[in-house]
């Protein structure tokens, strides 16, 4: 072994730091076992020493450790142990993998991490410029989320993520306000929806199960984005809060597989919890007070709403056919929304209220156009 990459971070980082030709852990694994079943095991080949065979470049990929046994996991180096390889890429090893090539071949080993894009400060000026453009209606929320992310543009050295929880009703832009800040970056957004899980596959996803099975460590040691959003964190039990103490605390989230650290990062838990005390009531004060900031997103305003139906209107009508624009006209669908204003609840029950007027009449059209 000549040289040992260990990379921690997406897929598409590795990749550009890559050789042009290699061989994937998959590969050679699901090759080695093919010709193991095809040896006719008899005294003479039983006796025979095996030839190395020389891989220049070998690359293994996050989700190739899941295609091993956990037995050669535990002795992943004895796997090595089988290729004369002269260039080794490990990307985001476990924690069993990393000490075995750690102890193994402790000169020959380069750490790599991936380079977030941090906020500039010509980022942080557009994104106080355009946020009300894109989030309508939530300027004291503006206010505070900017004053949470300054400390980001003015030091390259925070450790300790900005952990921020938005609370308010549903459908008024928390969600929306997460992924605006990751486009404004320049990232793709990490977002984990928890309400989706039940509680013993949680329990799995969070603390760590076998190496084959998913994980939150896992799946942030391959984002995008160190702008990490997790939705309606307040659905799963109580019990499962201990996870995140050190995250919170220190960037750092650590399961039975895997470490992984989240330095000079953003975190965004949403809820819709509409005070800070139910919050606190609810959640506990071990996990409310690892929080920096609680930002409450309002209700909207009928002003509010109003600039959301026009956007939304003139969003859906630009996604018109030039066809379909001689059916559905501009003026008369906004001003038939406009007179609604008081009747939706919020961003996300304007934007299917008019994709199904506009459905509605589409098919309509078409079938009569058909009889």
């Amino acid at each position: 072994m000549k040289n040992i990459i260990i990379y921690f971070g997406p897929k598409k980082g590795l990749k550009k730091i890559l050789p042009n030709h290699y061989r994937t852990l998959t590969e050679i694994v699901t090759e080695g076992d093919q010709k193991r079943n095809k040896i006719l095991v008899t005294t003479d080949e039983t006796n025979q020493i095996e030839e190395l065979e020389y891989v220049e470049n070998l690359v293994a990929y996050s989700e190739a450790y899941a295609g091993i046994t956990e037995g050669a996991i535990q002795s992943f180096v004895s796997l090595l142990s089988r290729y004369d390889i002269d260039n080794l890429y490990l990307q985001n090893p476990t924690i069993p993998i990393l000490h075995q090539v750690q102890q193994a071949f402790p000169d020959k080993i380069k750490i790599e991490k991936y380079k977030y894009k941090p906020i500039s400060e010509k980022k942080f000026i557009d994104m106080y410029k355009n946020f009300s453009e894109h989030i309508i209606g939530q300027d004291q929320a503006r206010e505070r989320i900017m004053m949470s992310l300054y400390p980001l543009v003015k030091s390259r050295h925070i450790r300790k993520p900005i952990v921020l929880m938005f609370y308010g009703i549903s459908g008024v832009g928390k969600t929306e306000t997460a992924k605006f800040i990751s486009d404004t970056i320049g990232e793709k957004l990490f977002r984990k929806q928890f309400s989706m899980f039940h509680s013993e596959e949680f329990a799995s996803y969070l603390f760590g199960g076998t190496h084959m099975q998913s994980s939150f460590a896992r799946d942030l040691l391959e984002r995008e984005s160190n702008v990490i959003l997790i939705d309606e964190f307040d659905k799963p039990a109580p019990v499962f809060h201990s996870a995140f103490y050190q995250l919170f605390d220190e960037g750092v989230f650590e399961d039975k597989n895997y470490r992984v650290e989240l330095f000079n990062s953003i975190i965004i838990c949403t809820s819709n919890y509409q005070s800070e005390e139910d919050i606190q009531k609810y959640l506990g004060d071990p996990i409310f007070y690892r929080f920096d900031r609680f930002i409450k997103f309002e209700k909207l305003s009928k002003e509010a709403m109003g600039l959301i139906i026009e956007k939304l209107c003139r969003e859906k009508y630009d996604k018109l056919t030039a066809k379909e624009k001689t059916i559905i006209h501009f003026a008369p669908l906004l001003e038939k929304f406009l007179g609604l204003t008081g009747g939706f609840k919020n961003v996300r029950h304007v934007s299917n209220i008019i994709d199904e007027y506009i459905g509605i009449i589409l098919v309509r059209k078409f079938m009569e156009s058909n009889e």
